[in-house]
């Protein structure tokens, strides 16, 4: 029962722990992860919004909308910005007009506001983690593979990755599996998701203390 409350809210106070280790390493951190602050900012108040309203049994879903789509934007932008990509702005718009209006139709003809929106959680994890692959495979090409554990992005990259490949097979799970009954309890996929989270937030605050030239990273962190 601790592990399950302890996981619960990790979609409130991980954001909150990486928000501290953004500001314990500011001096440390250029203007360019300026996105990434926003990025930890908006989870912590949407999310922690979404579970005050939770808690006081208010329907919050219409923030998992909201969150969905200003995630994709944050992140697409955050990630191909910072790939090296000539037409790296041609793919953001795209990419962010796209699923707009993917999740304005969703909410129109399919997932009304006032329920869940799997159907565009899900495409925006798919484009996340895309874009995610495509960083990563440009890393992969460049000299920078060389000492990739002591790049920020690597880590925060890695974090979106894994967090977008969870979210996927546990939201797939979820609409088709627990919706036809075969699944009889759903709640063990959600608390898969609440790792998933603990991981990326982790994963981003690894890629924050690498900023720091003294110490690039963690001692324990390259025994990963």
């Amino acid at each position: 029962m601790q592990m399950e409350k302890l996981l619960l809210f990790s979609d409130t106070y991980m954001p909150f722990i990486t928000l501290i280790v953004y500001l314990t390493q500011w001096k440390h951190i250029g203007k360019k992860e300026q996105p990434m602050l926003v990025y930890i900012i908006f989870n912590l108040v949407i999310y922690g919004l979404s579970n005050i309203l939770w808690l006081q049994k208010i329907n919050n879903l219409f923030l998992y909308h909201t969150g969905s789509l200003v995630e994709l934007w944050i992140v697409a932008y955050y990630i191909l910005s910072r790939s090296g990509g000539k037409n790296w702005r041609i793919a953001f718009y795209t990419i962010g007009a796209a699923y707009t209006v993917f999740s304005v139709l969703n909410v129109l003809f399919l997932e009304d506001i006032t329920l869940f929106n799997s159907n565009s959680a899900v495409v925006a994890s798919l484009a996340i983690l895309f874009v995610c692959m495509y960083y990563m495979l440009n890393l992969s090409k460049s000299n920078d593979i060389l000492y990739f554990k002591k790049l920020p992005m690597f880590w925060q990259v890695s974090g979106f990755l894994i967090y977008s490949a969870v979210s996927i097979l546990v939201l797939l799970s979820y609409r088709y599996f627990v919706s036809l009954n075969m699944i009889k309890d759903g709640n063990n996929l959600w608390y898969v998701l609440d790792g998933a989270i603990i991981l990326k937030f982790a994963l981003i605050s690894i890629g924050l203390l690498c900023h720091r030239k003294q110490r690039p990273a963690l001692p324990l962190l390259f025994l990963l």
